[in-house]
């Protein structure tokens, strides 16, 4: 995402963060005997913060800290 200028509120009161989640698509095959069906991932989740004014965002750890 590109760095975006602060709005006046932001530096005046601070970010207000919201909690995101960029979740990757997850595929669903056939398993070879075509009777089961096996989920597959490529990436982890992303677990970010964003500000609702400015529009930047920040790292969030998965423990909730």
């Amino acid at each position: 995402m590109p760095l975006i200028p602060k709005t006046f509120f932001c530096k005046l009161l601070g970010c207000t963060w919201q909690h995101h989640v960029d979740d990757p698509k997850t595929v669903w095959t056939a398993s070879k005997n075509m009777c089961e069906l096996e989920q597959e991932s490529g990436e982890e989740p992303r677990f970010f913060q964003r500000c609702v004014r400015c529009g930047i965002e920040r790292e969030w750890d998965t423990k909730g800290a």
